[in-house]
């Protein structure tokens, strides 16, 4: 077999709105004059890219669930409440009417995501009992019934969750109080009397001795951001599901109903959890996110229209919205024993006009879709496992260098840009292994480990896409590759 070798032929696929590219001049990788290779430039295939919504998902999911208010300036605003389960505790508290409440505090860890204002961010916090029993499982977009009443508020200046913001509180310890500093978390006082009527003696013992009975009469809670009080743009930030942290903090004294010389007040701590741990240790997080979207009218055109062309493209999360990308004309390249030494998607962040936020996510992820429309890893972002093994392609950037960022997605903050690696996706697609030539792009939580291709709620970030013809600025395709020739 003899070899003609066309060096790298550089092969730049665009998007486009009014067609193809007819002057490929200028066009293609940053390339070092000193490492340039002599090559041929052809602009022959035509991305087609649009927004679109993404799925819903369930907060159980995952380690950490979004909360918040952001108005965002270009997308929209995103509203995402939090409903949680006041756990059943090994005792339950049976409050008398002459006892006093020292103090009810709900506790949520933060998690490690936050996206928004950083500078000038005040969000005014309320809880409210659900008017309904809370439910595990449920999907984000799920509208809980609330009732009216107000049991607990708080103003927040910014939300605290950073590792270094270790948070100073006065704990019993060894039959005294001490204090002491604990890791990130919100902690609110509830209502006294609330709670001291939801435990009452007088409420039947019947309707707490079950899970299913307790659950029915304390229903759960619902945090939620006072959208009426608040300025500027807000953010989104995560709370995470803590054995043993995460719930509520009860502590009330009363008689101990005894007379005489035995008569003495009774100090009860209860600690009613919200996460709890099954029989083999797994923690159960029973927190969910609640999400609601007024989208700008420019996105809402764009959702309108899932078939067109794109200039702007717009990606979202929680379980927001996402880019499609086709590459229609990718034939084209099929049967000419193409070996592709490298291929890059690079895109491009809009600066748009008025977007007083001026900051994009800091890491996307990239997947498809099979030819049944159900999603997959590509080969070269595969972290799929199972149990303590990979299990995914052995082709994997992700599994050979260990870590996300081999495969791409990360913020480029000094060309603002992001680069995804996708040389054996795009050999597959040309060799017929993989038969559809679309794919999806949308935020992920930097903090994640693996390269996620289901829609997440553990971040609450978005990206705007520039995707102009005629600009450097559109999306690219570049693909290296050599040419053999029986």
């Amino acid at each position: 077999m003899n070899y003609h070798t066309k060096d790298l032929l550089t092969m730049l696929i665009s998007l486009f709105v009014l067609g193809s590219c007819t002057n490929p001049s200028g066009i293609g990788l940053d390339v070092d004059p000193e490492d340039e290779l002599t090559g041929v430039l052809t602009d022959t295939l035509t991305l087609h890219a649009t927004t679109l919504l993404d799925d819903s998902a369930r907060s159980a999911s995952f380690a950490q669930t979004t909360f918040g208010w952001f108005d965002d300036p270009v997308i929209g605003q995103t509203v995402a409440d939090l409903a949680l389960a006041i756990g059943r505790p090994t005792t339950v508290p049976r409050i008398r009417p002459d006892a006093e409440i020292d103090s009810v505090i709900l506790v949520l860890p933060y998690g490690t995501e936050y996206f928004g204002d950083t500078l000038r961010p005040n969000f005014s916090l309320q809880v409210r009992q659900l008017d309904e029993a809370y439910t595990d499982g449920e999907y984000a977009t799920k509208q809980w019934p609330v009732k009216d009443e107000i049991i607990g508020a708080k103003t927040v200046a910014r939300f605290a969750y950073k590792l270094t913001d270790s948070v100073s509180i006065r704990k019993h310890i060894d039959d005294k109080d001490s204090v002491v500093k604990v890791i990130p978390q919100l902690r609110v006082a509830l209502s006294a009397d609330f709670f001291k009527d939801l435990f009452s003696e007088t409420v039947d013992s019947a309707s707490l001795s079950t899970e299913a009975g307790f659950n029915n009469h304390v229903k759960g809670l619902y945090l939620s951001v006072n959208g009426s009080e608040m300025t500027g743009i807000g953010g989104l930030v995560t709370f995470r599901g803590v054995s043993s942290l995460t719930g509520i903090e009860l502590t009330y004294r009363q008689p101990n109903g005894k007379d005489g010389d035995d008569a003495d007040i009774d100090t009860i701590r209860t600690f009613l959890p919200t996460t709890v741990q099954d029989n083999s240790g797994s923690t159960y997080r029973r927190l969910t996110s609640s999400i609601s979207r007024t989208y700008a009218a420019d996105v809402q055109a764009q959702l309108d229209s899932p078939e067109g062309n794109h200039e702007v493209l717009y990606l979202q999360a929680p379980a927001g919205l996402r880019t499609r990308l086709r590459i229609p004309y990718i034939d084209a390249l099929k049967g000419r024993n193409i070996a592709v030494n490298k291929a890059e998607l690079v895109l491009y962040v809009d600066d748009a006009p008025g977007d007083e936020l001026g900051i994009h996510a800091p890491r996307l992820t990239l997947y498809r879709e099979d030819i049944a429309g159900q999603r997959q890893p590509v080969p070269d972002g595969d972290s799929r496992t199972s149990g303590n093994s990979f299990a995914g392609d052995g082709r994997s950037l992700w599994y050979r260098y260990g870590n996300w960022r081999a495969f791409g997605g990360n913020m480029d903050e000094d060309k603002n840009r992001y680069v995804f690696h996708l040389t054996s996706y795009v050999q597959d697609l040309i060799q017929g292994k993989i038969n559809s030539s679309e794919f999806f792009i949308a935020p992920a939580a930097a903090s994640d480990e693996t390269v996620p291709y289901f829609p997440v709620l553990n971040t609450g970030s978005r990206a705007v896409i520039s995707n102009a013809a005629g600009t450097d600025l559109r999306i690219k395709l570049n693909i290296y590759y050599t040419q053999s020739e029986n």
